[in-house]
């Protein structure tokens, strides 16, 4: 044994020697002899293996003196040896923490007790120690295991009851530890359904253990709480415990479905942004680009990276100076030159904070919508002079008609008492050339159908000549060349005369400097000589040709020059209506039209007519050399004076009774005085009751009476308001007026 260090307290020096002797023989001792309260408190300041008491101390009572000893070092082993301690006393001195008892008469048992005394420290010395190091150890766990960052909770296997539950896992389920120790997940209702714990063990069971799997799992409120479940099962001797170890994810997953939905807004606002038909432009607030979508880049002609770092808007700043959106049109120019209308909405971009950060520009190609824009204040220009020129018209044909039925009546006169008529005959001419000219007017506005007459087309070339020089410049020469045969075809003078004029406009337009127009006409006598594609219907043809030492159409845009509304003419200088109508008259005609522009330069327009039957060209109006009528009663009704006297006297002189009436109101009280009026003569543009009004009223007393409606309107827009009557134009010839009359009275009779 090594040595020990023994202190005895004793008052007796030759028993202190004694048990000296003793220790010496048994052991290697390190002794010390101490008979007072002080020397005994001075050497309780070092440590010792053993300590050896006498019970009769002088003022160290032994019982006190050990429970100092025992205060200050719980596991030194005290033996008492002393020669006047009682058993009983002895066994009570045990009780309180003495090691043993040995007499001093027997010596012998000293050597043994303080190997047992020592043998019995040194395992409660281990014993306490391995109790100090447990209750370390499970404080240490119990540390971890409150403190740890994860949910843990462990509980029987069987029964689900819970036995232990940390902060976080209360924190989790909102919980006081209470409410849950004791009781099943189960009975706390964290579960979502009644098998999912069960699904948990059987899963531990077959496959040993479970680790961050994701779970669902109710909190005390009853919010859902996103759960990463890892569990496994502990066996402690006989038992089985479930222990689960939940990591709270829900705003983590809150915030990753968050940032999902939010890459996912980006990715769809990218989406659109790169496929919006209006270009997108983000610059810096310093006006350099930082992005432009592919739009921008089809409107200006300018990929991405060549518009990356420059700027070309520095407007931009000052445009939204205020904060404000602005928003304007302007003529943009793209890479390769050209010029295009665009709309702009530029806003300014800002931060939290409100500070502008960055601009945007929403850009719109609108060179379309304002060439349409345009074709429609065109469109309502040309609508307008329309509706001014049937107004004009209708005015017109009203002096027309004074002028042609005077005219017609003093020709009449003239001619019964032998005097020469030339002079009339060229104011009818005149009248009948005005009349065409009125009625192109009405077919411009739609106040009147087109009228097909049988006309020589040569004649309406050289009429139009005179008319045509004075719409091109002094140096552009006008040449016509027309057939030496008539050609006849059914058309309409002024059309075609609007024909020639719209041609002529477009070539003086085509001819820069010096230049020459010429019109000529020929007869084509074989259908198979008419261009390919030309879908005129007859055996012969009337060609009225128009060709130009212009610059020529280009052959990109010669397929679309018949189309409404395209002009290649600049803004205000052509509606793009032109080409359009000649087509449209053209068809009427039931023709085809051609153009032809060789490299050269050089624009020929081709027409071709159906040439019309030799019996059907003879059109020749009545001469009037006698009275047709018998006196028969015809009622006049026209508002306008002059026009209803100069018929009333030119039916007069043809043998008929004329009366007149101003407006429906009189013709109806006419006709309720004068039973016997034969015919009525009715102008459909009346005040107060129309024509139509008036000739239903004159027929509720008359239901027999034929009517000639004087009008703009054709048969079929009568017949579909129930009206069954012969129409005349006005300028309405006397002659074929006075022959209608005696026409329809005479089958009347």
């Amino acid at each position: 044994m090594d040595s020990l260090r023994i202190l005895i307290i004793e008052d007796s020096l030759t028993d202190f020697k004694l048990m000296k002797r003793h220790l010496e023989a048994h052991f290697s001792p390190t002794i010390s002899w101490v008979s007072t309260p002080d020397q005994m408190t001075a050497a309780l300041e070092e440590s010792w293996d053993l300590v050896l008491a006498d019970y009769n101390v002088p003022h160290m009572e032994f019982e006190r003196t050990l429970k100092t000893i025992k205060g200050r070092h719980p596991g030194l082993p005290v033996i008492l040896v002393s020669g006047s301690v009682g058993e009983e006393q002895a066994v009570e001195f045990l009780k309180g923490g003495m090691a043993d008892f040995v007499h001093k008469d027997n010596l012998a048992r000293l050597a043994p007790s303080i190997t047992r005394a020592l043998n019995e420290a040194a395992e409660h010395r281990a014993r306490v120690a391995a109790e100090e190091s447990l209750t370390r150890s499970e404080r240490r766990f119990r540390s971890i295991f409150d403190n740890a960052p994860v949910g843990i909770a462990i509980g029987e296997i069987e029964s689900g009851r819970l036995l232990e539950v940390n902060n976080v896992w209360l924190e989790i389920f909102g919980f006081r530890r209470e409410e849950v120790i004791g009781r099943s997940g189960g009975e706390a209702g964290i579960y979502m359904s009644g098998v999912q714990r069960t699904a948990i063990v059987k899963h531990l069971r077959e496959k040993g253990r479970m680790l961050n799997e994701p779970l669902r799992l109710k909190r005390k409120s009853g919010e859902v709480a996103e759960v990463l479940c890892s569990a496994e099962i502990l066996t402690i001797g006989p038992s089985c415990y479930l222990q689960m170890m939940l990591t709270d994810v829900t705003e983590e997953l809150k915030t990753r479905n968050a940032l999902a939905a939010s890459q996912e807004t980006l990715r769809k606002l990218y989406v659109a942004v790169n496929q919006s038909p209006t270009g997108i432009v983000i610059s810096d607030r310093k006006g350099a680009v930082e992005f432009v979508n592919p739009r921008f880049s089809e409107m200006t002609g300018y990929a991405a990276e060549e518009m990356i770092g420059r700027n070309p808007q520095t407007i931009w700043q000052s445009l939204c100076e205020d904060g404000e959106v602005w928003r304007g049109d302007f003529c943009n120019t793209r890479k390769d030159g050209t010029t295009y209308w665009e709309h702009d909405i530029v806003s300014p971009i800002r931060d939290q904070a409100g500070e502008v950060t960055h601009y945007m520009a929403i850009k719109e190609d609108i060179s379309d919508k304002r060439a349409m824009e345009e074709q429609l204040r065109q469109s309502q220009k040309m609508e307008a002079v329309g509706q001014l020129a049937g107004g004009i018209a209708h005015d017109f044909n009203n002096i027309m008609q004074i002028i042609a039925s005077n005219a017609f009546l003093q020709s009449l006169e003239n001619s019964s008492r032998g005097v020469e008529t030339q002079h009339l005959d060229e104011i009818c001419k005149a009248v009948e050339h005005g009349s065409s000219l009125t009625k192109g007017l009405l077919v411009f506005s739609r106040k009147t159908p087109v009228a097909l007459s049988f006309l020589n087309l040569n004649e309406v070339v050289q009429q139009s000549r005179k008319l045509a020089t004075r719409l091109v410049t002094e140096d552009i020469v006008i040449n016509t060349t027309t057939s030496a045969e008539p050609l006849m075809i059914s058309g309409d003078t002024g059309l075609v005369q609007q024909i020639i004029f719209n041609l002529v406009t477009n070539a003086r337009d085509a001819i820069k400097g010096p230049g020459s127009i010429t019109i000529s006409t020929q007869r084509i006598e074989n259908a198979s000589l008419l261009p390919h594609g030309c879908e005129a219907v007859g055996q012969s043809f009337a060609l009225l040709s128009l060709r130009d030492t212009g610059h020529g159409i280009p052959e990109e845009i010669r397929g679309r020059i018949f189309e409404p509304f395209f002009t290649t003419k600049e803004v205000g200088k052509g509606t793009g209506l032109g080409l359009a109508m000649i087509y449209g008259t053209v068809q009427r005609m039931n023709g085809c039209i051609t153009v032809e522009s060789p490299a050269a330069g050089g624009t020929e327009f081709r027409i071709f007519i159906p040439v019309a039957e030799a019996e059907q060209a003879a059109d020749e109006l009545p001469r009037m050399t006698e009275r047709l009528g018998t006196g028969e009663l015809v009622l006049v009704v026209e508002d306008e004076d002059a026009v209803r006297l100069a018929l009333t006297q030119t039916l007069t002189f043809s043998g008929y009774r004329a009366r007149g009436a101003a407006s429906g109101e009189e013709a109806l009280e006419a006709a309720r005085r004068n039973p016997g009026i034969a015919l009525a003569v009715i102008d459909m543009i009346l005040p107060g009751m129309n024509g139509m009004e008036t000739a239903q009223a004159l027929r509720m007393i008359n239901p027999s009476l034929p009517v000639i409606f004087l009008t703009g309107y054709d048969h079929d827009i009568l017949e579909d308001r129930g009206i069954k009557a012969v129409v005349q134009h006005k300028p309405i010839q006397s002659a074929r007026l006075v022959a209608q009359v005696r026409e329809i009275l005479g089958k009347a009779g």
